[in-house]
């Protein structure tokens, strides 16, 4: 029997949380090891702390973009040497939104260090443009698709991400959201508002990249060749070479996850193992496997439930096993 064919999958803004990978930090010395690199990187860069923001400020609130960029970038990552410390690698990488940056260190795009730093340099040229504050994103839950799914338009917002059927997001300014959140509440539909405050994925986001956009010219630590399988949140299918702007517009442009997993169906059955702090990227795919998928399945590690040790145990008892079904 073939072994089974592995998918990473990073996911960005919105997932976040403190104390993202808490059990891992305490336990597994190589996570602890990765925080550790990234907290030199950002103290450098933000004179701020990594590890107090995570797993020492008891605030509830996490939706600073200046230290939730490079979190969730460097969580992503420190899961990713975890996984290829246990010999577990992908065949195939996706990245979605923020997620993109962590899955280039997967992909082979750039080294862990300029990812992070990376994802420091858009936090602050978002911030200098003013943005941040301005908007935000929603969730939108319409399974039973009451709602005219172009609503969103005659309240001025824009379309950022189709999730999976009858779960897309809008992004915009906050005035426009509440009043488009007044409707939904109205019209009894779900919707999440989502722990950021700025409306990604728009055409509002042009203006902030700009700083961005000069520090990528400059930027050295780059492959423009991926050597992996790398799928691209953005473009929804297998790329082989990097565009200059990409790290700037797979957080500005709208995004489709569900074509993304159509694109990998169309490859075999595989093992989607979500690498995203909340799980969402194994919800995300879930949902969006078809009635015909030749038994794809998703698996998830990091969680609000800090139980990322076990489901490590799990993960390797799975793959021992070569076998989907046991997930």
């Amino acid at each position: 029997m073939n072994d089974i064919q592995k998918v990473f999958v990073f996911l960005g803004q919105g997932t976040q949380y403190r104390e993202m990978g808490y059990d891992l930090y305490k336990n597994n010395h190589v996570f602890r090891s990765s925080i550790e690199d990234s907290e030199i990187i950002i103290q450098k860069n933000l004179n701020r702390s990594l590890i107090e923001a995570l797993y020492e400020n008891t605030q509830k609130d996490f939706d600073d973009l200046l230290i939730t960029h490079p979190a969730i970038v460097a969580v992503e990552i420190a899961m990713y040497k975890v996984l290829i410390s246990l010999d577990i690698t992908p065949d195939y990488v996706i990245g979605n939104s923020l997620g993109e940056f962590a899955a280039g260190v997967a992909g082979g795009i750039w080294d862990s260090s300029t990812a992070v730093e990376a994802s420091i340099a858009q936090a602050k040229s978002i911030q200098k443009k003013g943005l941040i504050g301005l908007g935000s994103m929603i969730a939108v839950i319409d399974q039973e698709h009451t709602l005219d799914k172009n609503s969103f338009l005659d309240y001025n917002l824009y379309l950022a991400s189709n999730n999976f059927d009858g779960h897309y997001t809008v992004s915009g300014l906050n005035k426009d959201l509440e009043a488009f959140e007044y409707m939904l509440k109205d019209q009894s539909i779900s919707f999440i508002r989502l722990p950021v405050k700025v409306p990604f994925h728009s055409p509002l986001m042009k203006d902030s990249m700009h700083d961005f956009k000069q520090y990528l010219s400059t930027l050295e630590g780059i492959n423009q060749y991926p050597t992996k399988k790398f799928i691209s949140g953005l473009h929804c299918s297998h790329i082989d070479h990097i565009a200059d702007n990409y790290f700037e517009q797979v957080v500005s442009q709208y995004t489709n996850f569900s074509k993304v997993v159509d694109y990998i169906e169309s490859k075999g059955s595989f093992l989607y193992i979500d690498l995203g702090p909340s799980g969402t990227g194994s919800t995300f795919v879930k949902y969006n496997l078809p009635p015909a998928s030749q038994g794809s399945k998703t698996f998830s590690i990091m969680s609000p439930f800090k139980n990322e040790g076990n489901r490590l145990i799990k993960l390797k008892e799975v793959l021992a096993s070569n076998d989907l079904q046991v997930c």
